[in-house]
């Protein structure tokens, strides 16, 4: 649908090449600075205006990946103006593909990095981009919202050319929105912060803009005043003013607020041929931007109802309708997630609450790692403690079993009486068959000439373990031993030596029985030698 649109508002290769020729020329007077007061970098002047003229030249939907292969050079070499002027570019270039969420991620992009840098005047760009996004996406309120504070990151208007731009771009959209809500007062006081800083500039600058865009629109925005003030006769002067100032080979969108203005001031005075003429330039003008090609049909038809030509009246009506339905399908197929993303990373409430939220979250993560650190410490010390008991009463065990293998005691029975289990308990302690790793049930039934069914059944039921726990219960005391001793084996010679085969085998079962490692063991073992000898 929207190449469609898209294609139904193109227009020819010389059209194209003027509006190249003008949008480089307002970039490099409100992107990167004028030739009068700014010196910019060739590389990254060259850059923009390549940008620029991709934009122009080429508005398919395949540009945009060109245009994000220069700025991708320039976000490497170095962030300054124009860097922040060709992003803004691609971002309307997004929006006009229809890729609404990349072009608003990209314009909070451009405010984080605007505001690690500490340029204003780079977060009032930021601010405007989105405005424009919601303007367009026809939330003229969520506009305001992110314009109106725009431009109070500007100081100092006046100081260079990239301020100025910025600033008289800032309350030109402010006077198309207001305008657009029917707020008159308001968009007569965006239109006198206009004109007020055109005409100050030129008196600190003399001729600021060799196309004559900002002295045209600034008396057309004066002539609206008086227009809206019924005051005909100064509105007509004020644009017979502009129109010396008009240059024949630029393009008519550098006048659109000219031929708005005197569009209306025609019809009102009843000059029905210059109004229509006007309207159909505004229509020509916009035939690229349908948003605002809607509007230019509203005043088309319009002033064709005050000629009496109802049916060309009433077949603009239908083309606005028709237009008008086309754009909202196309945007209710595209922007209904894109939308809820936008309102959700609304850049005004992010920048009240980005300074605040950072010093919380940084004093939480901080508050966090401190308990973490704390906690972490306070556990190592338990673990330790109780390591080195565990150590200590084990330790205990084997010198009370050592003490008690020792003495004497008058036997009582021969050996063929002890039970079965008493019989593969002697024998794992004096053959230690367990060092062979393939030990099983079937060598164990053999000693006892039994069946390995017959083993299982005596382990299990004497012992409550399998057969493996059975064998390694001997592995793991003869392990804990050596840990304990001054012995200088390695974990990975101790596991061999004991018929464990690897040293992760020994590890888990050394884990799970004593709930701490073999490393732990033998170094709560060693404190505990270091502890005794003092």
């Amino acid at each position: 649908m929207i190449q469609r649109v898209h294609h139904k508002f193109s227009l020819h290769i010389l059209p194209m090449l003027l509006a190249a020729m003008w949008g480089v020329i307002v970039m490099l007077l409100t992107g990167c600075g004028s030739a009068a007061d700014d010196t910019s970098d060739d590389l990254s002047l060259r850059r923009v205006m390549t940008v620029q003229a991709l934009r122009n030249l080429s508005p398919g939907t395949g540009c945009a990946s060109e245009m994000e292969i220069i700025i991708d050079s320039m976000r490497t070499d170095k962030k300054d103006a124009c860097y922040f002027a060709a992003v803004n570019v691609l971002i309307d270039q997004l929006f006009s593909d229809g890729r609404y969420s990349e072009a608003d991620r990209l314009a909070v992009k451009m405010h984080e990095e605007a505001n690690q840098m500490g340029d204003s005047l780079s977060l009032a760009m930021a601010k405007r981009v989105r405005a424009q996004m919601f303007y367009k996406l026809n939330q003229p309120q969520h506009a305001l919202r992110e314009l109106e504070p725009a431009a109070g990151y500007i100081s100092h208007p006046l100081r260079s050319g990239k301020e100025f731009g910025t600033a008289t771009n800032i309350n030109e959209w402010l006077w198309i929105i207001y305008r657009s809500l029917g707020d008159t007062a308001r968009m007569q006081q965006a239109g006198r912060l206009y004109s007020t800083l055109v005409h100050e500039r030129e008196a600190a600058a003399g001729d600021i803009d060799s196309t004559g865009h900002f002295p045209v629109s600034a008396l057309a925005f004066d002539a609206q005043t008086a227009l809206d003030n019924d005051d005909y006769s100064h509105a007509e002067a004020l644009l017979c003013e502009a129109a010396c100032k008009v240059k024949k080979n630029v393009p008519a969108r550098a006048y659109e607020h000219f031929y708005m203005v005197r569009s209306n001031l025609r019809a009102a005075t009843g000059d029905w041929t210059g109004a229509l003429a006007d309207a159909d330039t505004l229509l020509s003008t916009h035939s690229d931007f349908p948003w605002f090609y809607l509007d230019d049909l509203i005043l088309k038809a319009r002033i064709l109802g005050m000629v009496g030509k109802h049916e060309e009246s009433a077949k603009a009506y239908s083309h606005y309708i028709a237009l008008h339905d086309s754009l909202s399908e196309m945007l209710s197929d595209q922007r209904l997630q894109d939308l809820t993303i936008l309102y959700r990373s609304e850049l005004e409430s992010e920048h009240v609450r980005t300074h605040r939220f950072q010093m919380l979250g940084l004093g939480a993560v901080s508050l966090v790692l401190l308990i973490l650190f704390a906690t972490s410490a306070i556990h190592t010390v338990k673990q330790r403690k109780r390591n080195k008991l565990l150590v200590e009463r084990l330790k205990e065990l084997d010198r009370t079993a050592a003490y008690t293998s020792a003495v004497p005691v008058k036997e009582s029975r021969e050996p063929h009486d002890d039970s079965p289990i008493e019989r593969l308990d002697r024998y794992m302690l004096t053959h230690r068959p367990y060092t062979n790793p393939g030990l099983s049930r079937k060598e164990l039934s053999e000693f006892l000439k039994t069946t390995p069914d017959v083993v299982a059944q005596i382990i299990r039921t004497e012992r409550g373990i399998s057969v493996l726990s059975y064998i390694n219960t001997f592995r793991l005391d003869e392990a804990r031993r050596v840990l304990g001793s001054a012995s200088g084996e390695s974990i990975a010679e101790i596991a061999s030596r004991l018929g464990f085969g690897t040293p992760r085998t020994l590890q888990r079962a050394f884990k799970e029985r004593y709930d701490m490692s073999p490393s732990q063991y033998r170094s709560a073992a060693s404190a505990l030698q270091t502890s005794d000898d003092v």
